[in-house]
Order: C-alpha cells, then structure tokens, then sequence
C-alpha cells in the first residue's frame, strides 16, 4: 500500500498523516459556519447589551473562552453537525450580587419579550446560559464579575442549579482569557505544516461548496492556522464524544485535555506521530493518579484556584474508565502506524472518529490515488516502497500559492468599554 499521496515534502507525505488531517478538517468548522458563528457571536453581544435590557450598559466585554478561543471547535455529536460556541460575558455588577441572580439576569437579558429576537430559544443552565439555533449551533455565555487587583480578565463565575433550588450555590475563580493566551505560547505554529493544512482545507471547502450549491466555487478565504497539536485536541476530542456518546455522567472535560495536550507539545515532526504521543502522555497521567490512589487534579496554569477538574473525573472508577479508554485509543494507534492496509485502517478510523468524516477521507483517498495513477503522475520514492502523488486535497482540485489568502486574525476578544457613571 502507498505510504505517500501528497506532494513529495508535504508534512502529509504518509497515508496516515493524510487521512488523519482530513477528517479533522471534516469534523470542524467550516469557513462557512465559522464566518455564522462570527455573525451570531456579534448578535448576541449586542442584543445583551441593548437599550431597554436588564443589562443595558452593563457588558463590560465579550470574549471567546474554551475550544472557540484556540480555534479547537468540533461538531458535538457523531451523527450530525451540531456545534457549541462558548463565551464570556463580563458584566459591571455589584460584587454582592448571588448567582442565582447573575444567572437569572443574564436568562432575562438574552430571553426578551415574547416575539422577540431569542425568546424562546433560551436555556437556563448551572453556569452559564444557553442560545439554541434551528441549525444545531449552541452559544453558550457564561456570567462573570472582573475580580480587581489580578491578573488580566481573572473573574468571578457562577454556579446555581435552578431546577434544585436546595444545592448550595456558589462562586469560583476562572480565567479562561489567560488560559487561551498560555495555550497559545505553548502551542506555536509550524509554517510548513500550518500553510500545507490551509491548502487542504482549502481544496476540501471548495469542493464541498461547489457540490452543494452546484454553482462557481466564489473566491474563499481559509480556515484558520492551526498546529499539530490543535488538530490532535480536536481529534481526541471527536474520539472522547464517541467514547461517551451513550455513557451516563459527565465526560473528560475539553479544557482539561487542553491544558495536558499543551503541556506536550512541540516533540513530535508528524500529526500522526503527535497523536500518539499526546494519547501516551494523557495515559501516563491517568496512570500515575491511579498508581498514587487519587484523582486527577489539573488547574490552569495562570491561576491555580481555576481547578479544571473541579466536576470530572467525579470517581476513582470514572478515571478507571477514560484510563481504559486512553489503553485502546492506543493500540488502535499502533495499528494504524504499522503495515496496516487501506481497508484495515478504514476500520479502525471509522471506529475511532466516526462513520462520516472517516470513510469521507478514505474514499477521498482511494479516488485520489487512483486519478494520480492514470494520469501517470506517481511517482516512486526509492528506499520508501511507496507512490508520492502531487494532491493537496484528496480527491480535490489542487490549490496555487497565489490563490490562498490568509485568514485575517480575528481573536473576538474586543475591547473594554469605558463605563459612564450609572
């Protein structure tokens, strides 16, 4: 079977590095649904803020937290494109103010008057509240008070369980803003790789666009960069959802395999070889926790009283459970990255990260291949035993240089508002 199937120095040179990327440009958001999320993010923000609501003037700031702020989002669900966004909103309140009074704030402020924008399509949640769309896209905004006197947008969040009234409310400290900015430091970019993933995702919407709307491919910008190690989050992440998709109980929280995955980046040459050693490094730490008899217990590191694990794992046999997950995860890694034939990984891709994205990619391959094959465009690679093929996108149209333009950055972090005395 062909090792290779990109152009020869491609960091997708290897058929598992190749299919890897592209189903983790299948279970992502597209440009389209990104530049959606932009829209209704803004929308929100203003609609919190507007005149006649409960928190007219009160939005200090509105800013991205979690997987939409490192560019790690995925769909949620196995089955179908369904997609949370998380925000914070920073609200000029009294320090005094309960939870339950926060949170019921902000449910008024978002929720309206019937026959408005969001009534009706408003959840009250334990920390934050949630906008539903009919397309399956979830903003969810979490409330939070600046704590004064610290670090850069460290906050008061909220807890408060409506539907049991009798469950201590209570407050803890986060500061999602300086976890994004840490993830970032500690996750730089690869130019090489990041700019032969923006072709390819590229190649991949073009060709969707043009499939479903059957009209001229307009001109597009890219998906964002992105590094090795945001791309194996947002795998591990579609694999966790799998594991837990009909498991009672909280799961593996997203900003807990953040953090880890951070703090293991930067050690690896291939997307292949980084996912195995970031599903290595989150075995060893769950094995030292159980070796030692405890938890585990992870805080992000620009502010030790935002305990990451403060709600999962809940038991010892909760992280028994992801422990023997993380085991199997990675036996089925080595299988891939051994003399594994197509159909083979196909298998254990599918069982991994889903039906969809993982057959999309291995039928996008074999096509591929194929193409490049009667054209006469393969190409032997002595000492590999393996077919270079110069695609970018599998079974997409290849994409110059000249025409991939880059993302401008948008962090939607804004700005502060200069308050007027109320």
């Amino acid at each position: 079977m062909s090792k290779f199937i990109s152009r020869p120095g491609s960091p997708f040179d290897g058929v598992l590095d190749s299919l890897l990327a592209d189903i983790s440009i299948r279970i992502q958001l597209s440009q389209t649904d990104y530049a959606k999320a932009v829209d209704r993010y803004e929308a929100v923000n203003s609609w919190i803020d507007r005149k006649g609501s409960p928190l007219e003037d009160r939005v200090v700031v509105f800013y991205p937290q979690g997987s939409m702020a490192i560019g790690a989002v995925i769909a949620t669900r196995a089955t179908s494109d369904e997609f949370d966004l998380d925000v914070v909103a920073q609200l000029d309140l009294p320090s005094w103010v309960t939870p339950q009074q926060v949170l019921d704030l902000l449910f008024k402020a978002i929720n309206g008057e019937t026959g408005s924008r969001y009534h009706g399509k408003v959840r009250r949640r334990t920390r934050c509240v949630t906008v539903e769309y009919a397309d399956n896209m979830h903003i969810d905004v979490t409330p939070a008070i600046r704590r004064t006197h610290t670090p850069e947008r460290e906050s008061w969040i909220f807890h408060h369980r409506a539907e049991a009234s009798e469950e201590q409310s209570f407050l803890y400290i986060a500061n999602p803003y300086g976890f994004a900015e840490w993830f970032e430091t500690s996750t730089p970019l690869d130019a090489h790789f990041s700019d032969a993933y923006i072709e390819r995702a590229t190649a991949y919407e073009q060709m969707a666009f043009a499939a479903a709307e059957s009209e001229p491919v307009p001109t597009q910008q890219p998906v964002s960069r992105k590094s090795k190690a945001v791309i194996v989050l947002q795998l591990l992440k579609r694999w966790r959802n799998l594991c837990y998709g009909d498991r009672a109980g909280r799961r593996p929280p997203s900003i807990l395999l953040s953090r880890l995955i951070a703090d293991a980046a930067n050690h690896t040459d291939s997307l292949s070889e980084e996912l195995l050693h970031q599903a290595r490094n989150l075995l060893a730490v769950f094995q030292a926790a159980d070796r030692d008899g405890r938890l585990v217990h992870v805080t992000n590191p620009v502010c030790d009283e935002d305990v990451l694990t403060d709600r999962w794992p809940e038991s010892s046999q909760c992280q028994r459970q992801f422990l023997h997950d993380l085991e199997h995860l990675i036996l089925q890694l080595e299988r891939l990255d051994s003399d594994c034939d197509l159909p083979g990984m196909k298998e254990i891709l599918v069982n991994l990260f889903g039906e969809a994205p993982a057959a999309s990619a291995v039928t996008a391959f074999g096509e591929g291949m194929g193409q490049a094959i009667q054209a006469g465009q393969s190409q032997h690679r002595p000492g590999f035993g393996g077919l270079v093929i110069p695609a970018i996108g599998l079974g997409a149209p290849a994409v110059t240089a000249g025409s991939v333009r880059t993302t401008p950055a948008h962090t939607f972090y804004g700005e502060e508002r200069t308050k007027q005395p109320c």
